[in-house]
């Protein structure tokens, strides 16, 4: 009798996403995390801009994108964005902001400032599934607006 070889179980999980967000409202920020908990991400957050780039250069391989605000006290999220993206080059930034922004005008204006994702403010709890999809499709190499 031949022995009859087990198909090892097929993993079906979608791979569990850890963000840096950066947001000087702490409001904001709890609301943030929270959605994206809901939405199994694992975060980190900081509402010092500066303490979070100190945080990253530390642990830049523990994240796979930042969200940062755009307007911050001691340092904008454009100085954020270039700050990680020298510390690693292929991380990937999501602005949150309260403005309507389109990609091709943003990239217009602000032609050194690397963008692969936009959130529109202001973010309710029950916007995990929307912001889990703009990550996730962000993730994937898609530039993506909610």
């Amino acid at each position: 009798m031949q022995a009859v070889e087990k198909p090892e179980p097929t993993e079906t999980r979608q791979k569990t996403f850890s963000v840096l967000l950066i947001d000087e409202d702490a409001d904001i920020l709890t609301i943030f995390k929270h959605s994206l908990a809901q939405a199994g991400m694992h975060t980190y957050g900081f509402t010092n801009p500066m303490l979070a780039v100190e945080h990253f250069r530390r642990n830049a391989n523990s994240y796979d994108i930042v969200v940062t605000d755009i307007r911050m006290p001691h340092m904008s999220g454009f100085q954020v964005a270039r700050a990680v993206k020298q510390i690693r080059p292929d991380i990937k930034v999501a602005f949150a902001t309260s403005f309507d922004i389109k990609k091709s005008e943003f990239d217009k204006v602000f032609p050194s400032t690397e963008a692969d994702a936009f959130i529109t403010k202001p973010v309710k709890p029950s916007f995990s599934t929307e912001i889990s999809s703009v990550l996730q499709h962000t993730l994937q190499g898609w530039c993506y607006k909610v």
